[in-house]
């Protein structure tokens, strides 16, 4: 008879953290659920193509770790859940900005946690589900959409976290320096800053990317 974590109904939930604590917690929370899930460690070298959902221990990002979310998202793209800490919310979206599809609390419940992994693994978050609808706020909340940034907000603002100039934004998006002014007084006014640099570091901790994405 089969054990329950070769069952092809148990879902194999690869995990990646840089902290032994985490893996030893996350490991422990769901060993009950063994009939359901099965964690497999993922470190730098290891092979991705096993697990069907990942959990991305969103404190990698704080320690520079951005390369190994990348490689989870490029590996299983759809796939990847961001383990978030409640006292730094900006990882989270930095997460669901480079391709994270959903977040959950470090803090979950072990039945939760086993629900959300199944939802996902199913595809329910993104089906048009009540799951894929909370999901969508949530993640419209961590990404700083929640204070109406129009299109071309977003855009202006995404490239001033870049690095770019006023004249460098008016030049890649063909519009003239009054106009792009008038966009970015726009952005202060609603995320509530009054500089430059302000509106950068809001920006970050709200998931935009600091750098041009590069297509290999």
């Amino acid at each position: 008879m089969p054990s329950p974590a070769s069952s092809p109904h148990v879902i194999r939930v690869g995990l990646i953290s840089d902290q032994s604590i985490v893996r030893a917690g996350v490991r422990s929370l769901l060993a009950p659920y063994d009939d359901r899930v099965t964690v497999v460690d993922i470190g730098p070298e290891s092979d991705l193509g096993d697990a069907q959902v990942v959990l991305y221990d969103v404190l990698g990002l704080h320690q520079g770790d951005v390369k190994g979310l990348e490689t989870a998202v490029k590996a299983h793209p759809g796939r990847v859940l961001a383990l978030s800490r409640e006292l730094q919310p900006g990882l989270a979206a930095r997460a669901l900005g480079i391709g994270a599809v959903a977040s959950v609390s470090l803090g979950i419940d072990a039945e939760e946690l086993v629900e959300v992994i199944e939802a996902f693994a199913a595809g329910h978050l993104e089906d048009g589900s009540q799951a894929d609808l909370d999901n969508q706020a949530d993640r419209r909340r961590q990404l700083g959409r929640g204070v109406n940034l129009s299109p071309r907000e977003l855009e202006v603002l995404g490239l001033i976290v870049r690095g770019r100039s006023n004249e460098e934004i008016a030049a890649e998006l063909y519009l003239s320096i009054n106009t792009v002014k008038t966009v970015i007084r726009s952005v202060y006014r609603k995320i509530g800053v009054a500089t430059r640099s302000r509106a950068v570091a809001w920006a970050i901790e709200h998931g935009f990317a600091t750098t041009d994405v590069v297509d290999e």
